[in-house]
């Protein structure tokens, strides 16, 4: 009986691994940051693949308004990007979403400023 239940543990273990949630590995601007000179990107890199067709950037200025932003690009790279019009001081929340190719849809936001 107990090396049933040491089995299905181990199973459990493997697929929770294979399925894992994509994270956020880097970004730029980077999270929190102050820039000094307005970014003429957002780039964003994961540690799994992402399906271009679900991932999206958005950006929110200070006065809470969404900034127009042309269709985000997805590398092969695990990464997706989105080009930046000329940005003014302020701060600035970027929200992104995203699914892997198995199936796990991610979200997460973070902020920076440009002085």
């Amino acid at each position: 009986m107990n090396k049933q239940i040491f089995l299905a543990g181990v199973l459990l273990g493997v697929s929770s691994i294979a399925f894992a949630h994509a994270k956020l590995q880097s970004a730029e601007p980077k999270v929190d940051s102050i820039v000094e000179t307005a970014p003429k990107s957002i780039h964003l890199s994961f540690n799994t693949a992402l399906e271009p067709a679900f991932s999206k950037i958005e950006l929110i200025d200070a006065q809470n308004v969404a900034v127009e932003l042309p269709k985000t690009e997805v590398g092969t790279d695990n990464s997706m990007r989105a080009g930046l019009p000329a940005l003014k001081a302020g701060e600035y929340h970027v929200k992104w979403s995203t699914m892997t190719r198995d199936g796990h849809k991610v979200k997460g936001q973070y902020k920076f400023s440009v002085k």
